[in-house]
């Protein structure tokens, strides 16, 4: 990003733009976290005043029609040159990642906490390298293993943390949660032989957009009934910030500041995700944070940082 200039620019400015695209990727970046963090309290009160496939519905229509007005106004989105060979991969690729894991997502989210899911959702890089091993042949350092094996650990106590409450029901959205996560991992390895072909942008719009029936038929024959809900704020504005902000701007704001700092940098922000979450659920719903969840985060964290120090 730059600006367009009728002089030659001098010296000053050829040394201060690089610092302020700097600059105003790390602003983008962590206004990624901010939105991802606190998407996930919102979506739950959402869901208290809204049938759950019917809130799926309804964000993911948005979400579908954000991500084809960011690709075409990027000029990236491009169905057609999608080969006739490949849209087998996209379409499995699309029930995995836009249709089965929005749905687990959405259940995993309305049965436990939202500390606890970003949690889960923050092993997703670990359960990724592991089927990367398994799947295309990836290797993995001993580094690597290990902080793989201390987020794994790490996971696991989030996982069967039934919260302050002791509610056991937790422990099923955990559960449920966990296999979002895995379910997203493998769209992630999944995608890899595709995006040597098709961009991002496109196969992303594709997928959301080839899901939408599949989420309205879950939906049921009473999802115009469900709709009704959105005369209601409180059901209206988390279908509208899940649905327009949490996948369509932040995508492409994550997009900008990947592009301008690199991944390796990027991705030290989502360890920031589960923080935000845990702190804005506290705010917005009162949810208290366990000592369980604490060693448990402290140790998924801790891992994915190792991991990335080993693939560096």
């Amino acid at each position: 990003m730059g600006f367009s200039l009728s002089a030659p620019p001098s010296q000053t400015e050829v040394v201060d733009r690089p610092n302020f695209d700097w600059l105003l990727a790390d602003a983008s970046l962590f206004g990624v976290v901010l939105i991802w963090g606190i998407n996930m309290p919102v979506m739950k009160i959402g869901l208290e005043h809204m049938n759950v496939y019917a809130f799926n519905a309804g964000r993911l229509t948005l979400s579908a029609a954000v991500l084809v007005v960011i690709a075409i106004r990027a000029g990236s989105f491009r169905p057609s040159s999608i080969s006739r060979s490949m849209w087998k991969h996209v379409a499995v690729y699309a029930f995995i990642a836009s249709g089965l894991y929005q749905v687990l997502f959405l259940l995993g989210i309305a049965r436990t906490t939202s500390g606890n899911a970003a949690l889960i959702m923050t092993s997703v890089p670990m359960w990724t390298a592991l089927l990367a091993r398994f799947l295309i042949g990836e290797r993995l350092s001993r580094l690597a293993w290990t902080g793989l094996i201390g987020a794994f650990v790490g996971t696991c106590v989030v996982t069967a943390t039934n919260g302050v409450s002791g509610d056991s029901s937790y422990f099923l959205g955990n559960l449920i949660m966990l296999v979002a996560a895995l379910t997203w991992s493998y769209g992630t390895v999944k995608s890899r032989q595709i995006l040597t072909s098709v961009s991002p942008l496109t196969l992303s719009a594709v997928a959301s957009v080839s899901m939408l029936p599949l989420h309205f038929l879950i939906a049921g024959p009473n999802v115009l009934h469900d709709f009704s809900a959105l005369t209601r704020a409180d059901a209206f504005l988390p279908i509208l910030y899940s649905g327009i902000f949490s996948t369509g701007f932040a995508l492409a704001m994550w997009n900008f500041g990947v592009r301008q700092t690199g991944a390796a940098h990027a991705s030290v922000y989502q360890n920031l995700i589960p923080v935000i979450a845990m702190l804005s659920a506290w705010m917005i719903r009162g949810e208290t944070v366990s000592p369980s969840q604490i060693m448990g985060g402290v140790m998924i964290v801790g891992g994915l940082m190792i991991m990335r120090r080993a693939r560096k």
